[in-house]
């Protein structure tokens, strides 16, 4: 139960805290595929962790209008992309739960950055219709990128150690419990062994008179 809750309000904090980040659930067996549109030359940034799940690890891919993969990431549990888009169309990417690693479901968190956060960049500057401060506006975009990408990777390696320090706690309590009945058996195979000998010893001095 802690872990789930965990996930929902870290997907509710990404939500939150920008209008291009959201989570989602990828059951198993199963893939999720978005698609973007976007025209040529325009930039798309987009970053994933699984941040829940078994063994953490999910297969990523993005196409290009001709259904062609232009970048992938197999078997992990964290990315980050970027594309200059060549020509005018539909771009997709996925994010894929099959095969062996996908025998439970996973919890995924994206991020991205595409033509609508540029664009809005874009708007709040007005009267930039020069070439030299829609190549700042551009930098700046990637920068925002480039920033974006790095709190989500800080979230993701929270979410870690939290995950680990779970099962660190869990482990401790194993090996305590299993220490103490180890103490317990030696304590009877000890018990019963003094008792042996001591009817033993009995049995001969008896025999001895």
């Amino acid at each position: 139960m802690l872990p789930q809750l965990v996930y929902l309000l870290f997907g509710l904090a990404s939500f939150t805290a920008a209008s291009n980040n959201f989570h989602v659930t990828v059951e198993a067996q199963t893939k999720h595929c978005f698609v973007e549109p976007l025209n040529a030359g325009d930039f798309l940034g987009l970053s994933f962790q699984v941040f829940g799940g078994d063994n953490l690890d999910v297969d990523f891919w993005i196409t290009n209008p001709d259904e062609l993969i232009i970048q992938s990431a197999f078997r992990t549990s964290t990315g980050s992309f970027s594309v200059d888009a060549p020509k005018t169309g539909s771009y997709s990417y996925c994010i894929s739960n099959l095969g062996h690693a996908g025998n439970t479901e996973k919890f995924v968190s994206f991020s991205i950055n595409g033509p609508d956060e540029q664009r809005r960049i874009l708007d709040k500057k007005s009267g930039a219709k020069d070439e030299s401060k829609d190549s700042l506006a551009k930098e700046v975009q990637e920068l925002t990128n480039a920033i974006q990408q790095v709190t989500d990777e800080q979230a993701y390696i929270r979410l870690r150690l939290l995950r680990h320090h779970e099962t660190a706690e869990s482990t401790n309590s194993r090996v305590l419990y299993w220490t103490f009945f180890e103490g317990l058996i030696i304590a009877s195979v000890v018990g019963f062994q003094l008792v042996y000998i001591t009817q033993f010893f009995q049995k001969s001095n008896r025999r001895m008179v």
